[in-house]
């Protein structure tokens, strides 16, 4: 099965926190190219889409790969890549470490990752901010016009929560105000994950899934528990139709236990094999609040 994402890589700052070093990548097919030149990159405060997602503290969606700023355009584009998406991890002010993800680019290429704000700081719209589609460009035009409203929609119902929100189904689904596009296009399942604030503003990251090319297999929420003592399971979805929720059912996790306790032990994202021969690669995003573990985010390649 072709996945809507291609890549992934994790870049840290090095031992001075003057320039970020790969630390963890995972790369799908006919990407050997745009490994090796990863691996011999490194980047500094403002420099490429990793460098520049720490200047400005927040997620980026870059489509425009030939633009210059983007430093691996060559290998991107024989690797069959159209998007890079930088998430920031933040202890406080101190950068922990840049999650990117790398999206492919064809015809057969469905599916979205979508950054949405709330313009002049307002405290009850969403607006989008960057995005990219893949082929869908009606639900891509669709996107670019919706107002959300705090509490609506899988981001506007993210934000309301304040923590990550997972809807399956889309197509029905009465939360999801873009349900008839999504079943028009394929899409099936939504994640939206609230991130720390920039400068007043909100910052919601969408993952919309669509059956023929996923984001992820699986998507897991973990949490921390009310004494904050183990992670637990909080929500998640299966493409392959498991029960998540009685899977984990009693399971929790300490902290520096298995790959989910080493993202809470260290508050930075990893790609990790999980040990699961349905699901071997798990991409894992920390997010914190004030330097605080809020969740892990788990997506199952």
């Amino acid at each position: 099965m072709q996945m809507f994402i291609k890549a992934a890589e994790v870049w840290q700052p090095d031992a001075a926190d003057a320039r970020l070093k790969l630390a963890a990548g995972h790369y799908g097919t006919g990407v050997e190219a745009f490994q090796t030149s990863s691996e011999s990159m490194s980047f500094g405060c403002g420099e490429g889409l990793p460098g520049q997602s720490w200047a400005e503290g927040r997620p980026l969606i870059w489509t425009e790969l030939n633009d210059g700023n983007f430093l691996r355009a060559a290998a991107a584009d024989e690797a069959g890549i159209a998007c890079g998406v930088a998430v920031p991890v933040f202890a406080g002010e101190f950068l922990q470490a840049v999650l990117v993800l790398f999206c492919g680019k064809g015809d057969e290429i469905a599916g979205a990752v979508e950054v949405w704000s709330n313009p002049a700081g307002s405290d009850t719209e969403l607006k989008l901010v960057a995005g990219y589609y893949g082929e869908l460009e009606r639900f891509e035009w669709v996107s670019r016009r919706l107002t959300l409203m705090r509490g609506r929609g899988l981001p506007g119902g993210a934000w309301a929560a304040g923590k990550p929100l997972i809807i399956g189904d889309l197509g029905a689904s009465d939360a999801f105000l873009r349900s008839r596009n999504a079943a028009e296009s394929g899409i099936t399942t939504g994640l939206a994950v609230p991130l720390p604030e920039v400068g007043g503003n909100v910052q919601i990251l969408t993952l919309l899934s669509a059956k023929g090319t996923p984001i992820a297999r699986r998507f897991e929420v973990w949490a921390p528990s009310e004494d904050h003592s183990v992670l637990v399971f909080e929500s998640g979805y299966d493409e392959a139709g498991s029960d998540l929720a009685e899977r984990y059912r009693g399971v929790s996790v300490s902290k520096g236990e298995g790959p989910l306790g080493a993202a809470w032990l260290t508050g930075k994202p990893a790609i990790s094999a999980t040990g699961d021969p349905a699901n071997e690669m798990s991409i894992l995003l920390p997010v914190l609040d004030a330097g605080r573990l809020q969740s892990i985010v788990a997506l199952g390649l």
